[in-house]
């Protein structure tokens, strides 16, 4: 058999300045057509705009309004299950910093309920539920507040 190589010779290599000349003139026909069709595309931009505008509004609003109540929906959670226990927790520290100012505290408050109750004739816990007002009180004062203040100078040190 006659000897021919298997394998053909590759094509010869692109002349780089025809192809630079050709990309060049590829760019100028695109940037031409995108020129020639901005109107149209504006104008296809703001009939969809028009058209879908609303309905985005709405649904972002939507959204929004469901995010703040599933936020409003947890805090309310963690504020009925662990509320009374930080309010206790910052009374008790309130105490054990300084008892004359808790006392002066609570003294204000009262005053200040009688001076609610005085000017509108209706008890300020009236404008909350009264299963928030006057939640059930479980445990004895003593309880919530330990020993704090008592015979400090002389503890009890028996378990």
């Amino acid at each position: 058999m006659g000897g021919g190589p298997s394998i053909p010779a590759p094509p010869p290599p692109p002349d780089p300045n025809a192809v630079a000349q050709a990309n060049a003139e590829a760019y100028k026909k695109n940037v031409e057509t995108y020129i020639e069709k901005a109107p149209e595309m504006a104008a296809l931009e703001n009939k969809l705009r028009i058209q879908y505008m609303p309905q985005q509004r709405s649904l972002e609003r939507q959204l929004s309004a469901l995010d703040q109540q599933a936020a409003t929906l947890s805090s309310l959670q963690m504020e009925r299950q662990y509320g009374p226990q930080r309010t206790l927790e910052g009374l008790r520290r309130s105490y054990e910093t300084s008892p004359q100012a808790y006392a002066l505290n609570r003294g204000l408050g009262t005053q200040m309920t009688r001076q609610f109750e005085r000017l509108y004739g209706a008890n300020p816990y009236a404008s909350v539920e009264p299963n928030v007002a006057f939640a059930p009180r479980n445990m004895p004062l003593q309880d919530i507040y330990g020993t704090i203040g008592t015979n400090i100078a002389n503890p009890n040190l028996q378990a």
